[in-house]
């Protein structure tokens, strides 16, 4: 019973600890502005933050045009349902705050204030839930760390603070760990499925997820008709909502595609200008002019007309193309190019957040003495939260069923692979939600190492 007090006192701890630093956060920061381009915005929010707020914005005016919520929004660019859940706090609480057009972008935050709070009572009701969910595969003790850790861990804790989708989407993936604990009939699979398809609208890296969740099917305790019976179920869930998003784009644009336009250009945006520096031995800045020039070639040479959706995404398939074709005509480049962006993905960053608001672009933080400092910092706690969880690993062999340590590990693998070729830390956060668990397993065999002595 005083343990079961315990673990309530962290919980409360926590939680109001939480909602103190989200407060001095917004009280710091919300009244910051920064000039980028043609706009002026907050500093809490950042460029693919911008994005979400100009879809926003227009599912507004869709709607107040007498449009349904699913058929607005236009082209679906970035995250489907991240927008529709920023308008759905701004029409709640009634802002009239709000300002986009071409010049100025300025949104006041005073009611936006109210969509943090809901991330972090989101995560925080998710890992209760999953405190339960838990409670069927560990005893007490290490279900309580997992989830203290889970609510506490600074790398993902800072994007509670943030309008960017990691945070909705890290709630959706405990959710979706509860669900799989709690499966039993292809009805539940159905239902994941489903689920997992909801995951793909928030962020589209969940699109190949099923290959896990296949996989942790296959090593349930079923015969082979059940497990190919609820593998087909999950399917159908998941391509339910593929569907819908489908038929909206082609209702729209003529073109039935549900992954989103942005991401046809990330190749290029990410990858290809970097292959082309070092395999024609050139400026990083010649590499971009000779894209730009490329794509301006395309646009020329079939005449296509980039504010139609159709036209923008055939133009989009070509530059994909051609971005394919110059990685595998340099695959020993591309791959050294890979490797470096890896490393710099999974090298653990608590303070991300906080520093792309305080600084108004990554070039200035770069410059700065804290950038330095933090540096040193993450080199440090990198390589001891990887063993501590490698450890954590091979303790999880005789106390985590099998099927269990093949989704976890599956699932990181599965994180870092898909998003980790981009050189951006918060893209590494999702594997440190599922590598968390094994750091979780390492201390509670620490805690009960240090009671037996």
């Amino acid at each position: 019973m005083r343990k079961f007090f315990k673990f309530e006192f962290i919980l409360i701890y926590s939680f109001i600890l939480i909602f103190v630093v989200t407060n001095i956060y917004i009280n710091k920061f919300s009244e910051q502005y920064f000039i980028s381009g043609d706009y002026k915005h907050s500093s809490l929010y950042q460029e693919d933050v911008i994005s979400y707020f100009k879809v926003s914005d227009r599912i507004s005016k869709d709607i107040a045009d007498g449009k349904k919520i699913y058929n607005s929004g236009g082209p679906y660019s970035f995250s489907f349902l991240h927008p529709r859940v920023i308008y759905f706090f701004n029409n709640f609480f009634n802002s009239n705050e709000e300002i986009i057009n071409s010049a100025t972008l300025k949104i006041h935050l005073k009611n936006y204030n109210f969509f943090l709070y809901f991330q972090i009572i989101f995560f925080y009701l998710s890992t209760l839930f999953l405190h339960r969910s838990l409670l069927k595969i560990f005893d007490k003790s290490l279900s309580n760390i997992i989830c203290i850790v889970l609510l506490l861990n600074p790398i993902i804790f800072q994007w509670h603070l943030s309008f960017y989708t990691e945070s909705i989407f890290l709630s959706f993936l405990i959710l979706l760990i509860c669900f799989l604990l709690r499966s039993k009939s292809w009805l539940h699979f159905l239902f994941i499925g489903l689920f997992v398809g909801i995951m793909y609208t928030q962020r589209t890296i969940a699109l190949l997820y099923p290959i896990v969740i296949f996989s942790y099917i296959i090593f349930l305790n079923h015969n082979f008709k059940m497990r190919l019976f609820k593998i087909f179920s999950f399917l159908i869930g998941m391509s339910l909502i593929l569907s819908l998003i489908g038929f909206y784009n082609y209702n729209r644009a003529g073109i039935f595609y549900f992954t989103p336009i942005q991401s046809k250009s990330d190749i290029q945006t990410y990858l290809e200008a970097d292959v082309l520096k070092l395999s024609k031995k050139i400026s990083y800045e010649d590499a971009r002019n000779e894209l730009i020039n490329f794509n301006k070639s395309i646009i020329n040479t079939y005449g296509y007309d980039l504010q139609k959706e159709s036209d923008k995404i055939k133009y989009l398939n070509k530059v994909q193309k051609n971005s394919f074709n110059t990685l595998i005509a340099n695959k020993t480049i591309t791959l050294q190019i890979i490797i470096k962006n890896y490393l710099h993905a999974m090298l653990l960053n608590p303070v991300q957040v906080f520093y792309e608001t305080k600084y108004q672009n990554w070039i200035d933080y770069k410059k700065s003495d804290e950038h330095k400092f933090w540096l040193i910092v993450r080199i440090i706690i990198t390589p001891i939260f990887f063993i501590m969880t490698g450890l954590g690993m091979i303790f999880s062999i005789k106390k985590v069923e099998f099927k269990y340590n093949v989704f976890l590990f599956l699932s990181i693998i599965y994180f870092t692979s898909i998003s980790c070729w981009i050189p951006n830390t918060r893209y590494f956060v999702p594997s440190v939600l599922f590598m968390s668990i094994y750091f979780s397993i390492f201390l509670h065999q620490i805690i009960l190492l240090l009671k037996k002595k």
